[in-house]
């Protein structure tokens, strides 16, 4: 059955913080994202920094659609169930309940002020993850934007087998390094491809 898309303008912090715009490409196959009907995910991790009101991204990257599915192809059997289990897990201590969002109502900084999976505050963390979903130049809602804390990163990290953990390091030294701060920040850290 097809579902109609829930779409909205992008909120500026989801624009590529080192180019100051709309992330218009493909990190991996170059491909232009801003046209209609072109799918693509956006993952940013930030630091925040004790004592400040500052905080730095760590990464940031556009993937679309196809090559995101290969990334996900690339995990384990092992890894896959792992983090399905892990989902339903969650899901079923939110009480099974699907995401509902008023569109014409929604806050989008109080929905990404705590964790999707943990519901800690970001206020609280020093690490975490920001994910989205677009088509063009639209967020798409019906997957939500989500926060991933550092909680959830390492939990979700501890269930990648090591040949998952390998690819995703493999990623990360292709397409998002070696940058001095990156390499000294997440260095050793297991990259999550949500």
């Amino acid at each position: 059955m097809w579902q109609h898309e829930l779409l909205t303008d992008i909120p500026k912090r989801f624009y590529s913080d080192e180019e100051g715009k709309l992330f218009d490409h493909c990190k991996i196959c170059g491909k232009y994202l801003l046209d209609d009907g072109t799918s693509y995910f956006i993952e940013k991790a930030i630091k925040k920094y004790d004592g400040y009101d500052f905080h730095t991204t760590i990464f940031e990257y556009a993937v679309c659609f196809d090559c995101h599915g290969v990334i996900q192809g690339t995990m384990s059997e092992e890894s896959v169930l792992n983090l399905q289990q892990y989902y339903a897990k969650i899901m079923k201590e939110k009480g099974n309940q699907p995401i509902v969002i008023d569109i014409n109502h929604f806050d989008l900084d109080a929905w990404l002020s705590k964790c999707f999976f943990t519901g800690d505050p970001v206020s609280q963390m020093k690490e975490y993850q920001l994910v989205a979903q677009f088509n063009g130049e639209k967020m798409v809602m019906n997957t939500p934007p989500m926060i991933v804390g550092e909680a959830a990163m390492e939990q979700m990290a501890s269930l990648l087998s090591e040949k998952t953990t390998d690819e995703m390091n493999g990623f990360r030294d292709q397409f998002l390094g070696p940058d001095p701060e990156l390499e000294e920040l997440i260095y050793g850290k297991k990259l999550l491809l949500i």
